[in-house]
């Protein structure tokens, strides 16, 4: 069982966030993430924030290579 104290929570969720806004092995952090909710480190509403970011990410990813898709003129994914 994790250590819950509130100084461990800050830090590792905010480490994990960064991570995360940077790109940085997104689904590797999410996954952490659900780790520590099960612990019991987390709680649903550093989930909420966590998956926010994952799903931001993701959305602007798929909005880049859709651009590129159109800009190469709507050659198909393999």
């Amino acid at each position: 069982m994790a250590v819950k104290s509130k100084a461990r929570h800050d830090l590792t969720l905010r480490s994990i966030k960064r991570e995360i806004q940077a790109g940085r092995d997104v689904a590797y952090w999410l996954d952490k993430a659900y780790a520590h909710l099960d612990s019991g480190l987390f709680d649903e509403t550093d989930i909420v924030e966590v998956e926010e970011l994952a799903a931001a990410y993701y959305d602007a990813l798929d909005r880049a290579e859709e651009k590129t898709r159109e800009e190469l003129g709507g050659i198909e994914e393999v």
